[in-house]
């Protein structure tokens, strides 16, 4: 027995006590054979001592070098070891193909690698993540995520761009390095670069410090490594990141690392397939408990642990590449034919040699199989194609929102520049300066003209390192200015834009060796203080945007290039301040109500809503006898109501359906946003304090202040009226506009409550005889707006149209009256189906028949409602019997029975649907 266990102990850390329990044994056949029995008893005490704690691996992927591995990670083997005492941890380093071995034989218990090899080794060996790694950063910031860095030399001037790494020598980690290299490659692919062709070499380096190395003495052109390594490798004094360019750099917020790529989880501690669940529990728990300044997370440069995370990004870029456990993914090959069908083969041979008929017409069976085949497959791929398509349509104009709305921020903030500014020269320095915070113009200069000379600069940088000192000269055919995009623009007073960037350097007033580098477009606007006037100088931005400038974004760069002109142009004549002042606050107004037109650009129910708040406002004061000039106040502050909505989330602004409670915690802060924004300026002031009070409840119950009875502004109490009385006559989505005396009526009874009684009184008599604006509704009208409708309104299991927009539809087609056909099909027997069958396949017989219904009616509007009636909308009269859907492959010998109702969408007509046995469309007559 001792024998066996000397030899299957052999290298462990029992070895040692097991060969000297050997060597006692031998010893002890010198002795009587009455001591034997006593000696051994000893010798297996010491042994089951020896043996008490039981040493664990942990696998770790030296991505540095071995040294490097054990300096970081053998204090963390030593806390797992401290706080879990029966066992004794070990680090193992291992290089990029050693990894795989060591989790499939089991000869370590736990791996740490990157997220790539944990993905490949959990689908390829069983392993299983059970904390992920929280990397130490910044002092105090710490990240769960990573990324990829694909740098040059600073000084390669011919490398900005990943399209420039083509036709250049690329150096990486490892081909199975996530951070080193795949990272890279899928950023790469995407921008239509293919490592295997478009480089003139492709070499990896083991070590991401070698990767750096080869880069920095000019080994190769361009390399990629982990978001980490250079800042770290600046720590430990080897580099200086000076000497080098990150290309396609991306900014994450809370991120601190340069990085190329996407960001991805970090490492994940994964036990083995070997490994009890004991363990891994005594493992996780440990890890989870260590704090950020503990010894083992210093030396391992990280900050502790977390649950693991979703590696599902990991999933999508391997299935991108093509590569580890994905990398066979989709190909379906002769072997998968023959283990798949390996019992229709066997019978295939068998009826070759009884009769050749009979395999003849199995061959063209499994012909027939395969085309069949080929077409979902295509039918999928199509599929996937145009919801990518569309997807990415919706995702580009939101985009293309976000950014204008930035522009829009901007210019508003120059726009308010230009009343504040004491003198030109700072308004000019300022406007240059603010205009580069938005995040894709980098370099700006105004130009002001006297004469046939540019004679006054000003930039975007702090000492005009870039452009010459002036003057620059208009006229001169001798100078190169003439030539450029400015002089030109100046010349002929018009606007001038250019993507053509070489050109745009040509003539530009560049110092020598300062020019400007790696814009995408120029635009040039004079400076105008009013038609038919010449330019008065030019105002000149860079963009570092590939897209180059928005035909909107370059309205209102006019606009605002026309402002600067017209300050430049008062600055000069100081005679006309007064009428400057009188611009700014029309212009700063204007601003304010194209914010209030963005608003009702956002939200279809807004659109229209102040402009009538403003007139019931208007009827209601009139009644009550107020001045001409407070009803002027009062109808501005209705327009403006709404403004602080800017500040409200689309998911809550744009919802078509009725608001959660956290919705409406979020939209009540509109009031007092509003509040902000208009309480900054002077002439708004007043307006502002009746906007923040219009949501106020005469009991004290409103909201943002809680103000009661008579403490609430008298132009706030009007405002809420209106407000409330145009809420109650437009249509919504869950709930039908009011007549105008249902209105009232509900209004009266609220007095007291909700709203003044005085102002309801007047209310009654100013309001009785107006006429709503039938086209006041909440109704989508543009596509992006039906989209956005039916998003919310899918089923889930056949991604069909539900019930809820079924009534909608209905409910709405009074006005529309775009439908006129409404067929019910009602599957019976669907219960019974799902009780004999399982509710899994009853699921998937309702998928195929929704895919069937799509199929038959391409064009029609299709839903499911409640559970087992499927409902067809047309535009025209369709007649359809029960036995075109009996026809249905899903269907047929299941047992189910179909049903079809037929109901005509008259006009003057509304129509509801409920659920008794069967689904019911109700009319109701409307008068």
């Amino acid at each position: 027995m001792i024998m066996y266990l000397f030899n299957q102990t052999k290298g462990s850390p029992q070895y040692l006590c097991y060969r000297n329990v050997v060597c006692s044994l031998r010893l002890s056949q010198c002795f009587l054979k009455g001591i034997f029995p006593i000696t051994l008893l000893c010798l297996l005490c010491l042994i089951t001592e020896a043996g008490a704690s039981t040493v664990m691996k942990i696998g770790v992927l030296a991505k540095r070098g071995a040294d490097i591995t054990h300096n970081r990670w053998d204090e963390t083997a030593a806390y797992l070891s401290k706080n879990i005492p029966e066992y004794t941890f070990v680090v193992v380093s291992l290089g990029f193909r050693e990894i795989h071995a060591a989790a499939q034989n089991g000869s370590v218990d736990f791996v740490l690698t990157n997220p790539a090899f944990y993905v490949e080794l959990e689908a390829l060996h069983g392993v299983s993540r059970i904390a992920t790694l929280i990397n130490r950063n910044l002092p105090d910031q710490y990240t769960t995520v990573f990324g990829g860095v694909i740098f040059t030399r600073f000084d390669r001037d011919d490398i900005t761009t990943l399209k420039d790494t083509k036709n250049r020598s690329f150096t990486a980690v490892d081909p199975q390095s996530f951070g080193g290299w795949i990272m890279a490659w899928r950023e790469l692919r995407e921008q239509g670069v293919d490592p295997q062709s478009n480089f003139t070499s492709l070499s990896f380096a083991e070590t991401h410090d070698a990767v750096v190395f080869s880069v920095l003495e000019g080994k190769n052109d361009v390399g990629a490594v982990r978001s980490d390594t250079l800042e770290r490798m600046q720590q430990d004094g080897l580099i200086s990141l000076s000497d080098f360019k990150v290309l396609a750099q991306k900014r994450f917020p809370g991120f601190p690392f340069l990085t190329s790529t996407a960001l991805y989880p970090e490492w994940p501690m994964a036990a083995v397939h070997t490994t009890s669940d004991r363990v891994a529990r005594l493992v996780a728990s440990a890890l989870m408990a260590m704090e950020a300044d503990d010894p083992a997370a210093v030396a391992g440069k990280y900050a502790g642990w977390t649950v693991p995370l979703n590696y599902q990004p990991v999933h999508d870029c391997l299935m991108y590449l093509r590569t580890g456990p994905y990398k066979d993914y989709g190909v379906f090959t002769l072997r998968d034919v023959i283990i798949r069908y390996q019992r229709q083969l066997a019978l295939l041979v068998l009826g070759v040699v009884i009769v050749l008929a009979v395999a003849g017409y199995i061959l063209q069976l499994n012909k027939v199989l395969q085309q069949k085949k080929a077409e979902v497959d295509e039918l999928n791929r199509s599929l996937e194609v145009k919801v990518f398509k569309r997807t990415e349509k919706i995702h580009a104009l939101l985009d293309q929102e976000i950014y204008l709305r930035s522009i829009l921020n901007t210019i508003a903030d120059i726009n308010e520049l230009l009343i504040i500014s004491p003198r030109l020269e700072f308004l000019l320095q300022e406007t240059c300066m603010r205009l580069c915070s938005h995040g894709h113009y980098e370099f700006s200069w105004i130009g002001l003209v006297e004469g046939d000379d540019v004679v006054e600069v000003y930039s975007s940088d702090d000492m005009g390192n870039y452009l010459q000192e002036p003057p620059y000269h208009l006229q001169n055919e001798e100078t190169e200015f003439l030539r450029s995009l400015t002089a030109r623009c100046i010349r002929q007073n018009t606007t001038m834009v250019t993507d053509d960037v070489s050109t745009e350097s040509v003539g530009a007033p560049w110092r020598k060796g300062k020019r400007i580098q790696g814009f995408q477009a120029v635009i040039c606007l004079p400076l105008t203080a009013a038609r038919g006037m010449g330019a008065l100088g030019a105002l000149s931005v860079y963009t570092w945007r590939k897209e180059g400038f928005e035909k909107e974004e370059i309205d209102m760069l006019e606009d605002l290039a026309g402002n600067v002109g017209f300050a430049v142009n008062s600055f000069r004549r100081s005679e006309a301040v007064r009428q400057l002042e009188h611009e700014r606050e029309a212009n700063y107004e204007e601003t304010i109500f194209s914010l209030v037109n963005m608003i009702e650009h956002r939200d279809t129910y807004t659109a229209g809503h102040t402009a009538r708040v403003g007139y019931y406002s208007e009827l209601i004061a009139m009644e009550m006898g107020l001045d001409t000039e407070i009803i002027r106040t009062l109808k501005k502050a209705a327009v403006l109501h709404d403004i602080g909505k800017i500040a409200t989330p689309d998911s809550v602004l744009l919802k078509p359906g009725k608001l959660s409670e956290l919705d409406h915690d979020l939209i009540k802060v509109h009031a007092y946003a509003g509040y902000e924004i208009l309480s900054r300026i002077n002439m708004y002031k007043d307006l502002a304090e009746i906007i923040k009070h219009h949501h106020e409840w005469y009991d004290g119950t409103g909201y943002p202040d809680g103000l009661r009875g008579e403490e609430i502004p008298l132009l706030s109490r009007i405002l809420t009226v209106a407000d409330a009385f145009d809420a109650m006559t437009t249509n919504r989505i869950y709930k039908a506009r009011k007549e105008v005396q249902a209105a009232l009526q509900e209004m009266e009874k609220l007095a007291g409550v909700q709203f003044s009684p005085d102002v309801v009184t007047a209310a009654l008599k100013a309001l009785a005889n107006v006429r709503p604006p039938a086209a006041a509704s909440q109704l989508p009208k543009t596509d992006l707006e039906k989209s956005r409708f039916s998003y919310f309104f899918n089923d889930r299991l056949t991604g069909l149209f539900n019930e809820d927009y079924l009534q909608f539809i209905l409910q709405n087609n009074r006005e529309s009256n775009e439908f006129n056909c409404l067929n019910s099909v009602q599957l019976d027997g669907l219960l019974e189906y799902n009780k004999e069958h399982g509710w899994e396949l009853g699921n998937d017989l309702v998928e195929e028949f929704a895919a069937e219904l799509r199929r038959d009616f391409p064009h029609e509007l299709l839903f499911r409602a409640y559970g087992n009636d499927f409902v067809i909308v047309s535009q025209q009269h369709l007649d359809i019997s029960k036995d075109r859907f009996l026809s249905y492959e899903c269907i047929q010998d299941s047992g189910i029975r179909v049903q079809v109702y037929h109901v005509d969408l008259k006009k003057e007509r509304a129509y509801s649907t409920t659920k008794l046995e069967c689904l019911e469309v109700l009319a109701h007559e409307v008068c």
